[in-house]
């Protein structure tokens, strides 16, 4: 299995930087990267290389969650827009309602926050945006034959309102991650993210 979760992570993180190789930056992409949210429990600090819009638009995004009654986590992001520099913060809450049972084979947790991004505009001048986003996160637990550790793909769709500030109209926007994590502990984990939607972004990190 462990072999057959390699082989995994190389398919999805080459198709997904194919996508985005297809994919202009028409304008400098302010929210939303891979929220990287599971309905599982997590506590710990996250680190992801993140790339949006194209391949040459690069970036870095960390991340702190604890786990308690409802999942709360903070981020953070810059990455680079074309010519520009984008700035993102986030507070994700999130908690899972649906478990794994005969009757239905996800377990799934709703998935909701806001979030705050700035784009620097060269001559045009700067624009941020607020997101307030609302969706599902749905995955699937596969454990390794010797327990030790899990190989989770996960689903996580979401409608946003974004309200432009000295900037953007207000929009409702839908995007949807697609991820696959190798979970070790609550605490110690790798994952890879993929957003396809009103924006494109793929990451992948760790979280310890």
């Amino acid at each position: 299995m462990r072999q057959l979760a390699s082989n995994g992570v190389r398919a999805a993180v080459i198709t997904a930087v194919a996508i985005l190789s297809q994919v202009g930056a028409a304008h400098a992409q302010v929210y939303d990267h891979p929220q990287f949210i599971t309905p599982y429990d997590e506590t710990g600090f996250g680190a992801y290389l993140i790339v949006v819009n194209d391949i040459n638009d690069f970036g870095g995004m960390v991340t702190f969650r604890k786990a308690g009654d409802a999942n709360l986590g903070v981020r953070g992001s810059i990455n680079a827009a074309g010519d520009d520099v984008a700035f993102n913060g986030g507070l994700d809450v999130y908690k899972q309602f649906v478990e794994v049972s005969e009757s239905f084979p996800l377990d799934v947790a709703w998935v909701t926050g806001f979030g705050f991004g700035y784009a620097t505009g060269g001559f045009d001048g700067g624009f941020g945006i607020l997101r307030i986003p609302l969706g599902v996160s749905v995955a699937r637990q596969f454990l390794s034959e010797d327990g030790q550790w899990a190989l989770v793909p996960y689903l996580a769709p979401r409608v946003a309102l974004d309200i432009g500030i000295s900037g953007p109209e207000p929009k409702v926007r839908f995007d949807t991650d697609i991820g696959l994590e190798m979970r070790f502990t609550e605490s110690w984990l790798l994952r890879f993210g993929l957003t396809l939607g009103s924006n494109n972004a793929l990451g992948f990190g760790v979280v310890f």
